[in-house]
């Protein structure tokens, strides 16, 4: 399946999103939407108290590069920062971060899948990047990861960088073989991109896209999150910036956002509120590191 937002769980009516989740046996989330779909009709719920992956929004902040490294690191929206004009034409590495997650559909410890795909400027030439990897949380917990290569020698050109994510819930039994051919060094290890197009990659790139689709073409496995990064040297008021740093992706349907009240407390690693910083948000997000390849 392509990236859509459309595709993601908390983007379906409340009573389908009841039987998803008496499917993977989480009774006490499907009362709370079959009750949710009686009420609102279909109406979309703005706020969730207990379910907020959910939510089928995103914002995006940007914690610049060489910030201190203790104490607490203001970030600042993606789309009013200013651009890293040195970036054109550069080769650049994307790393996966932190992925902490708030809670889940289902119950104990949850298997997801995470897809990343993009473009690589080869010359003349534009050619796809995808990769993809499992990973494993509990509610109010991070990802057993850290800075993991997804995307290396990544020439971003003169437009900037497209980047797009997604995460999807493994429910289904019988994934074993498939998870596991995302588990191999191939895949754990990133593309490594030359500055010329490389035809070995599309074949890599095409059994990536078949393995994820398989997979998620399974019934109890469901898209959780997705998420477009456009990326460029715009000085637009309302397009995402590229620089050298940090880009935080939060899962929420807030639109009344405000980077101001968050920080990262570089103790812990974790996005906390500012004025309560004592826990990280109850939200689900992502954070993903842009270098210069070879930096």
């Amino acid at each position: 399946m392509e990236f859509s937002k459309s595709n993601s769980i908390g983007s379906k009516h409340p009573t389908e999103i009841a039987a998803y989740l008496e499917l993977i046996g989480d009774t006490e989330a499907a009362a709370r939407f079959y009750e949710m779909g009686q009420r609102s009709q279909g109406v979309r719920i703005p706020y969730f108290t207990n379910d907020h992956w959910a939510y089928s929004g995103a914002v995006v902040g940007f914690i610049p590069e060489g910030t201190a490294s203790s104490g607490e690191v203001q970030i600042v929206n993606a789309t009013s920062m200013q651009p890293d004009n040195a970036l054109q034409d550069a080769s650049l590495k994307i790393t996966l971060d932190r992925f902490y997650v708030h809670n889940y559909p289902g119950t104990g410890r949850h298997e997801i899948l995470c897809e990343f795909t993009g473009k690589n400027q080869a010359g003349s030439k534009s050619e796809e990047m995808r990769f993809a990897l499992k990973t494993s949380a509990t509610d109010r917990s991070a990802a057993p990861l850290m800075s993991l290569p997804i995307f290396v020698g990544v020439n971003v050109g003169k437009d900037g960088l497209s980047f797009e994510g997604r995460t999807i819930n493994i429910r289904s039994g019988g994934m074993d073989m498939l998870v596991e051919a995302l588990d191999n060094s191939a895949f754990k290890e990133g593309l490594g991109l030359l500055t010329t197009a490389q035809p070995a990659l599309v074949p890599f790139v095409q059994l990536a896209k078949g393995v994820v689709s398989t997979i998620e073409k399974q019934g109890e496995n469901k898209q959780v999150l997705q998420f477009s990064l456009g990326l460029d040297f715009s000085s637009t008021a309302t397009s995402a910036k590229l620089g050298l740093g940090s880009y935080v992706v939060v899962q929420t349907n807030d639109v009344d956002w405000n980077w101001d009240d968050f920080v990262l407390n570089r103790q812990s690693n974790a996005i906390v509120p500012k004025l309560n910083g004592s826990g990280p948000i109850e939200l689900n997000y992502l954070i993903f590191g842009v270098t210069r390849a070879g930096g």
